[in-house]
């Protein structure tokens, strides 16, 4: 299992992590290009490869390639 969380300052000046998402080893393995951002992968563990929608692709460098529905990227 890996943890993804953020850490803030709670009014007390203590760290407290916050907005945890714990992900399958196993299913990051999965992700043909092994992304670790916890946004990456659904609810279900899948990544989000082959969404079409998933406009992050696009900001992280990768381009939509119709012909395999999955995005692509300089590996």
């Amino acid at each position: 299992m890996t943890r993804f969380s953020k850490l803030i300052h709670d009014a007390q000046g203590k760290l407290v992590e916050t907005d945890i998402r714990d992900i399958q080893q196993s299913d990051i393995a999965k992700c043909p290009h092994y992304i670790l951002m916890p946004e990456h992968y659904r609810g279900d563990g899948s990544c989000k490869c082959n969404d079409p929608n998933n406009h992050d692709m696009v900001e992280w460098g990768y381009t939509w390639d119709a012909k395999t529905n999955m995005w692509t990227g300089e590996e």
